[in-house]
């Protein structure tokens, strides 16, 4: 198994771990001071990221590189992070209303539903029969985790 497949298992996972923790932490700090500390460690991870990129830009892969000025700003630029808002407040607060199964159930149902239309409409990808049934018992989990 390469990287490729370890990388999402491994997100799937700090997206658990974060946000209960981040629940746990808002019991004694309170949801947004924990988000706030949060985040601005996010920020300092990613900013020490960029300035290695700009420092060693043949240590990473071309993907981290930089391409062009951020004068070239577009509007939808703010959409990723407005999703991983989102994700950061709603998973432990999702979490502290349902637990961690339901939350996650919940997420895992809705990223199939939404990367079929992303795939349909953006990578033009079509759906067949396999990724219909996956759809389809991610469907029944939901309904089954739903009921307990």
């Amino acid at each position: 198994m390469n990287l490729t497949y370890i990388l999402p298992l491994l997100v799937g996972m700090a997206g658990i771990l974060q946000g209960g923790i981040n629940r746990n932490m808002s019991e004694t700090l309170g949801l947004a001071h924990a988000l706030m500390l949060g985040n601005f460690l996010v920020l300092l991870y990613t900013a020490l990221l960029y300035f290695g990129v700009l420092k060693s830009p043949d240590f990473f892969p071309e993907f981290f590189r930089v391409k062009t000025h951020l004068l070239t700003f577009k509007w939808w630029y703010v959409i990723p992070s407005v999703c991983g808002f989102i994700i950061v407040l709603g998973i432990p607060l999702g979490i502290s209303q349902l637990g961690a199964v339901k939350v996650t159930v919940l997420i895992v149902a809705a990223q199939m539903l939404t990367s079929i239309v992303w795939d349909i409409f953006v990578e033009k990808l079509p759906v067949n029969t396999m990724k219909g049934a996956g759809m389809l018992l991610s469907l029944i989990s939901v309904a089954c985790t739903l009921k307990s």
